[in-house]
């Protein structure tokens, strides 16, 4: 009898335990995705319980990105996109930075990762009231890749051209992105535009991949918006980013160094035009052409296949081969106005190829606003301290760090981290000033045929 009422008590106090010791269930909902200067990273996780909850205190909850533990800073009610909303039925959770890189949705071969966890829970011996109802577990968690997330290129419109191929026939697609700011739609003044082409590893049909896989957003960011200056004298820039669907230095004859025509030459040439006439407000005098490697060779195939077209260019850590620079084409990107970017210990496009020689052999036949920022490395701004890999430039171009040139001779390069150089170019302090002072002159009188390329 005794054994049987000791039964009975304790399966009444696992009951009652049972009954108090409730599992929250939440689904996972999109993951907010942060660029920074070399990778992504999950910053927010926003889900839905099954019942509304507000005042959730941060410090008790576990969250789990990709297999690492992350610390959640805020809570808040929002909406589905995790923008705050006091009567929201999601909840979006802000994370803390993490050290180390790969904790976002990583780019390779043009496309997100089809993997990913997320992972929401309580930490040990924490509780979550809501009422009278008291929650010890939490259950959310999948493993699949949000690919619908949340991030800065959902500030960018975005669309397909679609043109001719260069070097052999038939029809090929572009994605683009667009930022086209309200203060400057319809403002009835001339505003610059600003396009980037990217490098060898965010080629596509997401442009996603090209906005965030090099932190091609920041060229939304009031840092270097603020750079900008409109016709009428307020602030900002169109962006413009570009994607084709593998490498622009593919030719009709293989992967190329500038030794033939991109097979996307004209097709880019052909979306920039139809882009600049459906935006009536883009100053066509004041069109920058910049991109990095893959893009940097696009750049300059670009400006020597059309001539004062673009009122400056940026090329970054550029692919094209100086020996495929014929002399002829030095005499025409003489007459540009270029600002190359590049680390003197890049192992990926050898500077000593690519940009020093063609740098030198621009100075000796004249060229009065060519300049030259040369790195020693790549230090982390992100993370000071932090080095970084030699061919990524980019990131001081985007950290809007690039403010010194070299001398302008044909000399030794003298790398520096300082800026890049020692010169001030047209005294301007730093790249984005110096571009947005660059207009075309005397665009009526502007060649009409183009380059050899």
């Amino acid at each position: 009898m005794n054994t049987l009422k000791s039964i009975l008590v304790a399966l009444a106090l696992t009951v009652a335990a049972t009954a108090s010791a409730q599992t929250l269930k939440m689904e996972p909902q999109v993951v907010g995705i942060t660029t920074y200067e070399a990778s992504t990273a999950v910053n927010l996780v926003v889900v839905k319980p099954e019942i509304k909850l507000d005042n959730v205190d941060p410090s008790i909850l576990t969250v789990n990105t990709n297999g690492t533990e992350r610390t959640v800073q805020t809570v808040y009610p929002s909406d589905a996109r995790g923008a705050f909303n006091p009567e929201g039925e999601y909840l979006a959770l802000g994370l803390a930075k993490a050290n180390g890189r790969g904790l976002g949705l990583s780019v390779g071969s043009g496309i997100w990762r089809d993997k990913y966890t997320v992972k929401v829970g309580l930490k040990e011996g924490k509780t979550l009231k809501v009422g009278k109802q008291k929650y010890t577990a939490i259950e959310c968690e999948t493993d699949k890749a949000l690919t619908d997330f949340v991030s800065e290129a959902d500030y960018f419109n975005k669309g397909t051209f679609t043109g001719k191929y260069t070097g052999q026939p038939g029809d090929v697609t572009l994605t683009y992105a667009s930022y086209e700011p309200w203060s400057l739609k319809g403002d009835g003044v001339a505003n610059p535009l600003v396009i980037w082409l990217h490098g060898g590893g965010e080629g596509g049909i997401d442009v996603s991949i090209t906005l965030l896989g090099n932190e091609v957003v920041s060229l939304i960011r009031p840092e270097i918006q603020s750079h900008f200056t409109t016709e009428g004298g307020a602030g900002g820039a169109y962006v413009l980013s570009i994607q084709c669907p593998t490498m622009w230095m593919g030719t009709s004859k293989g992967f190329g160094h500038g030794e033939y025509p991109s097979l996307y030459a004209d097709v880019l040439k052909s979306c920039i035009d139809e882009f600049v006439a459906t935006h009536p407000d883009i100053d066509p005098n004041r069109i920058y052409l910049g991109g990095c490697s893959n893009g940097g060779y696009m750049t300059m195939h670009m400006l020597m296949r059309n001539p004062r077209y673009f009122a400056a260019a940026y090329p970054t850590c550029q692919a094209y081969l100086d020996e495929n620079i014929s002399d002829n084409d030095i005499k025409l990107l003489a007459e540009e106005n270029i600002w190359f970017v590049q680390s003197y210990d890049d192992t990926t496009v050898d500077p000593k190829t690519h940009c020093i020689p063609t740098f030198q052999r621009l100075m000796k036949a004249g060229a009065k606003n060519v300049w030259m920022s040369m790195f020693e490395n790549v230090q982390g701004m992100d993370t000071p301290g932090q080095r970084i890999m030699g061919h990524f430039s980019w990131c001081y171009v985007f950290n809007d760090a690039v403010t010194m040139s070299q001398e302008q001779s044909e000399g030794d390069v003298k790398p520096n981290n300082n800026g890049g150089g020692t010169v001030a170019p047209q005294g301007y302090a730093n790249l984005f000033e110096w571009m947005n002072a660059q207009v075309l002159t005397a665009p009526e009188a502007a060649p009409q045929q183009q380059g050899r390329r």
